[in-house]
């Protein structure tokens, strides 16, 4: 070998400095991207899971000459079956047309083990609905409400951030509900 050419056989100090920066600063831009692509995707799954549990209940409707089952509206509200007011939990009017439990657990929901111990769901029925039929609704037989307002089930809890931080101003949640039409929608509040 001549010696015009030499061998560079290691990094230099300030070329390290430069990489580690340039990680840095990438790690810096793509991990609040990754937190809002994961927040995404759980919106979209726990929506997925209010349209099959809207797929059961519309099943059960059908079943039952358009009647709304009764049931408990809170996941803990559930009482001893031999108390009149008993009214059993969602999950498990549902169990017959809903084969797969895990469609009543969103996975933003980071109460769930409280909810656990009594109702085995994420999500909140409408008991006002229990036992009639939506046309015997109050507010549709005033006329003041059509089928694609009226909530059937939605998150119990808000869940779902869309955009800025927790505590901040613009801090804006999202909030999934099952509609009387079955459609499931998304309602966006500000904090």
């Amino acid at each position: 070998m001549s010696d015009d050419i030499k061998k560079i056989v290691g990094f230099t100090l300030v070329e390290l400095l430069v990489v580690i920066s340039v990680i840095g600063l990438l790690m810096g831009i793509l991990i609040p991207v990754v937190g809002k692509a994961r927040n995404s995707a759980n919106r979209t799954y726990c929506m997925e899971n209010l349209r099959q549990i809207g797929i059961g209940l519309k099943s059960y409707v059908d079943d039952n000459r358009d009647i709304f089952p009764l049931s408990c509206s809170f996941p803990w509200q559930i009482t001893d079956g031999n108390d009149p007011r008993y009214r059993p939990p969602i999950t498990k009017v549902l169990n017959k047309t809903l084969k797969e439990p895990k469609v009543f657990i969103c996975k933003s929901d980071n109460k769930f083990k409280y909810y656990k111990r009594t109702g085995n769901t994420s999500y909140f029925y409408n008991a006002f609905l229990g036992g009639i039929t939506i046309r015997e609704f109050p507010a549709v037989q005033r006329g003041s409400a059509k089928e694609k307002d009226i909530q059937v089930m939605n998150d119990f809890d808000d869940y779902h951030p869309i955009a800025g931080e927790k505590g901040k101003r613009n801090y804006i949640i999202g909030i999934n509900y099952l509609y009387a039409d079955w459609h499931v929608g998304n309602i966006k509040k500000q904090e």
